[in-house]
């Protein structure tokens, strides 16, 4: 399939992430994920999934995606266009996996390189390749925020 025409079907689940159909979105992404193994296809449907678990508050379907855009990740990154992207999608995946590991167990991560040091590293390589972009500014500094909170017990 084209990546136009996987583009647009990305977009119909944007929207429908949008107007809250959360289940009518993931069906998108799955069907997209069906088309077939390709970059470009790990590319969009990964981020789907991560912002949907994030959404749903699923931490399977915020791994799936995970997974599924670090199983491709070194070739995604290779596309310029599709780099800075990439690497926020994977920051917003460890950020979420931290959130998750934090839940479960509110000291696990005080003492190790956890997540969200994985996630810092990766909203930081995406202002490389896009520095004007406001929104990941003000997320490296929740996340810093964050990674100085979790060492206060």
């Amino acid at each position: 399939m084209h990546p136009d025409k996987i583009y647009a079907l990305a977009e119909q689940a944007n929207r429908r992430m949008n107007a809250g159909d959360l289940n009518g979105a993931l069906d998108i992404a799955y069907r997209i994920r069906d088309l077939g193994p390709h970059y470009y296809v790990s590319y969009i449907v990964s981020g789907l999934l991560i912002n949907i678990g994030n959404a749903q508050a699923n931490e399977q379907t915020i791994r799936e995606g995970f997974e599924l855009l670090r199983k491709d990740f070194e070739t995604i990154i290779h596309h310029r266009e599709l780099a800075a992207s990439a690497h926020y999608n994977l920051a917003n995946g460890y950020s979420a996996l931290s959130h998750f590991r934090r839940m479960k167990d509110r000291y696990a991560t005080c003492f190790k390189e956890t997540e969200l040091d994985q996630a810092k590293l990766h909203y930081r390589k995406a202002l490389e390749y896009e520095p004007q972009k406001p929104s990941s500014w003000l997320i490296l500094g929740i996340v810093s925020t964050n990674l100085a909170e979790w060492l206060m017990p």
